[in-house]
């Protein structure tokens, strides 16, 4: 089966929206190149899928909420169902992935196998995601299993569909054999969490061209200013005012590799009260300054449409409560 592009594509509560894999196959797999020279970092957001990344090469810091794992060359990880989350490497680095639906190990929910093992693997509010690493010459063996799984998947040959979902599925049962005493674990803390920072965040990315202040975005959550920022913290592990500027920024180097508009209405436009707070900012993040940054994409964009390379995607990394109360 061929590995695909993914483009990330989130509804309003930074839902991933785009499927993975079909109906017939709920499992997608990935081969995806990021670096600083081009995007280098994933935006927060989740998905229903489970998710199991290989880095092939380089170095990759994953954030969830609360806490942040390095990822290195030989490293896999697998983020569970549903939970929130972001990526980012400081150089380039290359990673493969399988995104897939808890039926395509299960069937449906109303098997043994979902019942015993999946739902209470997903539904764990300690387990957000896990990293195995590599000691010497002995590779994990959820490790081994992606590596078989991600091989049958890419070489697509007559019966792979049974191979990805044999090693996929003693993955899950290695995971939850691992975990089992913990697998029950709930923290109504990290809940209430969760549903305010998907409020916030999605009030930010609705208004982030408006002047915000930190009581607009912790009145949206109904909670003070006091406990935005300690749920911030908490949780994505910034205050809320960086996470907006860093928002605004994202938009505006956005702005300049797929628009013509002036470095001036760009920064209008991402809620920048003049170009020059733009510009300083932008340089701090991205070191180097938005018309820099413009001409190098040009550039790149010019050698990729002589060259047509295979395309490279970046793959995002994923669990939120679908019922919050906010009060």
């Amino acid at each position: 089966m061929p590995l695909q592009d993914c483009t990330i594509y989130t509804d309003q509560d930074r839902r991933e929206v785009r499927p993975h894999g079909t109906i017939e196959f709920p499992c997608a797999g990935y081969d995806s190149v990021y670096s600083v020279d081009s995007v280098s970092r994933i935006p927060w957001h989740w998905h229903e899928e489970l998710e199991v990344i290989y880095l092939y090469s380089g170095t990759l810091e994953i954030r969830v909420p609360g806490r942040s794992l390095r990822m290195n060359a030989g490293d896999s990880l697998m983020i569970n169902s549903n939970i929130l989350h972001e990526a980012e490497t400081s150089g380039t680095c290359r990673l493969q992935s399988l995104v897939f639906h808890p039926d395509f190990i299960c069937g449906s929910e109303s098997s043994v196998f979902y019942i015993k093992y999946i739902q209470p693997l997903i539904s764990s509010c300690a387990i957000d995601c896990l990293q195995f690493s590599s000691v010497g010459d002995t590779v994990p063996e959820p490790t081994q299993c992606f590596l078989k799984a991600f091989q049958a998947f890419s070489e697509g040959l007559w019966g792979h569909e049974f191979t990805v979902r044999e090693h996929l599925s003693r993955l899950c049962f290695l995971l939850y054999r691992s975990h089992e005493s913990v697998i029950s674990e709930t923290t109504a803390r990290q809940d209430q969490d969760s549903c305010r920072i998907k409020t916030m965040i999605h009030m930010i990315e609705e208004r982030f061209a408006e002047p915000l202040k930190l009581y607009d975005i912790a009145k949206s959550a109904n909670i003070g200013e006091r406990e935005c920022l300690r749920c911030f913290r908490r949780t994505l592990g910034i205050p809320p005012m960086q996470y907006l500027i860093r928002y605004r920024l994202s938009k505006g180097a956005l702005l300049l590799t797929k628009t013509s508009q002036s470095i001036s209405e760009i920064s209008i436009r991402c809620g920048f009260d003049s170009p020059s707070n733009f510009s300083r900012m932008f340089k701090r993040t991205y070191q180097c300054s938005p018309r820099e940054y413009r001409n190098r994409n040009k550039e790149q964009s010019r050698q990729a449409h002589l060259i047509s390379p295979t395309p490279h995607s970046l793959r995002g990394l994923t669990t939120l409560s679908t019922k919050c109360d906010l009060t």
